[in-house]
Formats: C-alpha cells, structure tokens, sequence
C-alpha cells in the first residue's frame, strides 16, 4: 500500500489544503456523539456481526467460509451469520445499540471510550469473548527535531477520534515520561484515504508535528521508513517514532457482545469461539504458504472487500500487519494472572490513557467472558504458547554495536532505566529493585519487537586521575580493560537477578530479547564527577529500548 498512500498524500500537497480549510472533529466524549435509544437483544443465531478492514478479521471471514454472507464452519456450529464491514466505530455503536447486531468490533481502546453508554444499560454491557490479535501495522511519526519520547513534550499529535491510537499514544507517552497533558490532540476524522482529516495529512500539512498511523501511511512520510526526503510526498526530517512492530503488545482488537444477548446465548457463543479459534489455526498456517489456494482465496476477498479493491497482494500484506493470537494467546491473555499484558493490566493503561485524553471521566474495566480454554480444544492442533517476536543474540549484539560505533545509539534510544552500583562492586541489592524489574518486565513485554540493552558502565575517575598523575599506557590501558570487565560483570548481575525476580514471580520473559554490553568507562554520567553524588551515578546499568527491531537484526542473505 506505499505507493497508494503516497500518491495520496502527494495528491493532498497538490491541492493545497490548508488549516482553514479543514472541519477537525472535536473528539468529544462518546457520551455526547451517540444518543442511540436501547432495544432489548436476546434473538438468536441467525443475525449480523461487524467486522473492519483490518487482517486479523480474515479468521472470522474464513470461519463463515470465506464469505461475508452467512456459511461455512459458523454454519455447522449452527450460526447464520451476515459479516458487514463497520469501520465507522459509533456508526457501529448506534447499531450495536438498537440490537441491529448484538457485537462490538474494535480495539480495547475503542471498546472502553464506548463503555461510558454501553455501561449506561445493563443490557448493554459489554462482555468481551474474544482477542483477535495485537497489531504490527501502525506507528508514530513524527517531524523534523524530534528523536526520542521526550522532544514531544509541547507538541501537536495526530489522532483519529474514536480510533484505534488514542491508548497506543497514551502508552507510549507514558513511558516516556509524559501524559497528554503535555501535548495536544489534533483530532482526525478519518484513519486513512484521501480525506484532508487523516493524522497523515495533518502532519504533512503542517497542522500536526506528530502523528499516529497506519504502517504504510507512516512509510509514505518517512520516505519507506527511514527519514524522509522531502520527495515523492515524504516530508522532510520525518521519522518512525515508535511502531507496533516494536510495541508489539499495545494494541489489541477484540470482539465484544451485549450481556442481554450473551445471558441468552451463552453456549452457542462458547460455539462461535471455538469455531474462531480452529479458524485461526488454518489461516495461520495456509497463509503462511506463497501459491496455496486458499491464501489466495482469502486475500482477494481482503483486498477487494475491505480494502475496496486493492491488488490481492495487499490482502496478504493486511494479514501481515496482525498477529493474531487463537487459542493459545485468548488462554494467556485471559487466563494467565502473571501475563504482563494480560486483560486486566490493558485495561487499566486503556482507561488512563483515555482518561488523559478526555474521552472518558472514570476508569472501566469491562466484563470477560471468563471461558473455560481447557474445553475449547476440540479441532485444534497447535497449542502451544507463541512467541510473537524471535532474536538472534549474535546478530542483535552486532546491531547495538554498530549503533554505538556510529553515533546512532542515543538516537535509537526511545526508553531507558537505570540500577545503580558502590564503588567496584558487581553484586547490588535485588529485593530493592523489585517495582522497577516489574516495569523492566512490562516494558519488555510490551516492546517485545525492540531490543532491549543491559548496558553496564564504570565510573572514570580513577582512570582520569592516573592519566593526571602521568601513568604509563600500558597502566591506563589495564585500568580501562578492568572497567570493561567490572561493567560486563554487572550487567550480567543485573540480568541474572532480573531473570531469577522473573522466575520466582512466574512471569515470562525471551532472554534473546536482551542484549548485554559492558561498556567501560566509555560513556560516563559526568566526566569527570564533580560530586559523591555524580561519581556514584556512573556506576550504573542501563536498560535502553532501542527501536532497531528483531527482524532487522536477524537477516542474513540466502548466499
């Protein structure tokens, strides 16, 4: 999709849209643009399901036989389901509602800014019954002078209103140290296309200086997603901030019921789960395969229904953008108490990111349907736990290396955390770190597409105080070689006890995602220190989250 966007975007610039020109939404409360009156909704199994143009929907697309009108394995289960293509989200609201279908298609942010009406009704209480997947397909682009979290600080972000980016930029912002309070939101009317009110063309009009996107979109700024050139509608200076290929467990799509229709239907729901579940475990694998028949099949009812008849190609690329979850990650997410990205825990950053944004006044945590997975196997062959992202330690290692020999690895640095050490000591007391691994373990969880660093450092001073004194070289060269040996050593104390803190608390961790690097008395805090307090502070291991990802640290040609 980059050359369509492209040629989008470069048709906007040609137009000369300007900010007076545009009609933005206010993104006001949902509670204020949805005034829908409630039905009861009880009916049976023959009725309407929304689905959106995203490719994870293709697992339900496949499950009613590759059809959006009613058929195939939902059939069997006994469902009569028509499938209708509702990217309009309060549209979808109002619809969901009056009982025009009794489900809830969207992300979790999405779901919870329309808690505040649904949970207005007892009727319509949402209870989620299932997780389709985590999203590979957006990102935060921003302009020109902004390379980390923290240059946001007092800038404009794109956003489409009721869309699926508000808790991806809330997440993002908080762990860089900020909240919306220190940004504002430019409301968008749509996510992408040829509107003037997409957050793409709001920052490439200039209305934005940052904004979250579609991958593609994001990739036509940013001249392929590198930094952009100023050509072919690409905006000059602009850069990928962060993308779902690195925040790998920020957005989820799920689908919710109304509780009358759920209370009612209880087991053929359990039924239409189950049947997702087997149908995600097909597609998985034929999707997987160039050339199968129905890879083919499913894309080209992707591309053409809802991509709005694109090449079947860019089906295949929509599927691509969606790592879709099935049994294994529905049990995890929802089952799992140690996850930490499990339900409960979305939930909450969710609700406060929508809290910060004004969408919604109170946090929510919606019901679940709480299924017994264990019962939910028949069909199913692949229940093991996926991992969504796999490194190669050699290859990732080389990759840190080669940013910090270029200069490049403060600019690739979008998070950071740091333990500190006494003086030549490697071992540092863990039971005081316990709240930061916690958030050292999420935020590798939740970036799991980025390397993670644990760098170990040694404070200079000895060092600049012989070089002082007028040592030889050979002295001040086996003083450096014993800093770079003292900071290896504790970045490996700090791994080692990270990854006990993580066994003993039963929560999963890839090891292959972090990377260790004893960089001696390189990099110093301040050199030299002035203070106890500054000397003290270059003993140290950092965390840093780099936005290099695993698949570009693993490539290696076919030859």
């Amino acid at each position: 999709m980059i050359a369509l966007r492209i040629l989008t975007l470069a048709a906007i610039a040609a137009h000369g849209i300007n900010g007076a020109a545009l009609a933005q939404t206010t993104g006001a409360p949902m509670t204020e643009v949805v005034n829908s009156g409630v039905r009861d909704c009880r009916g049976g199994q023959d009725t309407t399901m929304p689905i959106i143009a995203w490719g994870a929907d293709g697992v339900t697309i496949h499950a009613n036989g590759t059809s959006l009108s009613p058929g195939g394995p939902l059939a069997d289960a006994g469902w009569s389901l028509d499938l209708t293509i509702a990217d309009d989200f309060k549209a979808q609201l109002e619809d969901y509602l009056g009982c025009g279908s009794p489900f809830l298609r969207g992300t979790l942010g999405m779901l919870t800014a329309a808690a505040p009406v649904t949970e207005a009704d007892p009727r319509t209480e949402q209870v989620v019954i299932f997780k389709h997947s985590w999203s590979a397909g957006d990102g935060i682009v921003a302009g020109p002078g902004i390379s980390k979290v923290a240059d946001l600080a007092g800038k404009r972000i794109a956003i489409q209103a009721y869309g699926p980016h508000v808790d991806f930029v809330g997440r993002v912002l908080a762990d860089g140290g900020l909240s919306f309070e220190d940004v504002t939101i430019v409301w968008a009317e749509d996510l992408t296309g040829d509107s003037a009110s997409t957050p793409a063309a709001l920052v490439a009009d200039g209305q934005a200086d940052a904004g979250a996107m579609i991958l593609p979109d994001a990739r036509a700024l940013t001249s392929g997603g590198a930094v952009g050139t100023g050509a072919e509608g690409s905006i000059k200076g602009a850069s990928i901030l962060f993308s779902t290929q690195e925040a790998t467990a920020v957005i989820g799509d799920y689908i919710a019921v109304r509780k009358d229709y759920f209370d009612a239907n209880r087991d053929a729901i359990g039924d239409l789960v189950q049947t997702l579940f087997q149908s995600e475990e097909q597609v998985r694998r034929f999707m997987a395969i160039e050339g199968d028949p129905q890879r083919q099949a499913l894309a080209q009812i992707l591309a053409n229904d809802l991509l709005g008849g694109l090449p079947v190609e860019e089906g295949v690329f929509l599927w691509q953008d969606a790592v879709t979850d099935g049994w294994s990650g529905n049990a995890q997410h929802f089952g799992n108490p140690k996850d930490p990205r499990r339900f409960e825990v979305m939930s909450n950053e969710v609700s406060a990111a929508l809290r910060g944004a004004g969408q919604i006044e109170r946090p929510y945590q919606l019901t679940t349907a709480a299924w017994d997975y264990t019962a939910m196997t028949d069909g199913l062959e692949d229940l093991s736990e996926r991992e969504i992202a796999a490194f190669d330690p050699e290859a990732a290692a080389a990759a840190v290396q080669r940013l910090r020999r270029t200069g490049q690895l403060d600019a690739n640095t979008k998070l950071d955390f740091k333990v500190y050490f006494e003086p030549d000591a490697t071992d540092f007391p863990a039971n005081l770190y316990a709240q930061d691994f916690e958030e050292i373990l999420r935020l590798a969880a939740t970036y799991s597409g980025a390397i993670v660093t644990v760098e170990g450092h040694a404070d200079p001073l000895h060092y600049l105080r012989r070089e002082k004194d007028g040592a030889d070289t050979q002295e001040l060269k086996a003083i450096r070689t014993a800093a770079r040996n003292l900071s290896f050593n504790r970045s490996i104390a700090v791994m080692d006890a990270l990854k006990s803190y993580a066994g003993g608390e039963g929560i999963p961790v890839n090891p292959d995602q972090f990377t260790l690097d004893g960089v001696g008395i390189e990099s110093p805090a301040f050199s030299p220190p002035n203070t106890a307090e500054e000397w003290r502070q270059n003993m140290r291991v950092v965390f840093r989250i780099l936005t290099t990802q695993a698949e570009a640290t693993t490539f290696a040609p076919l030859d």
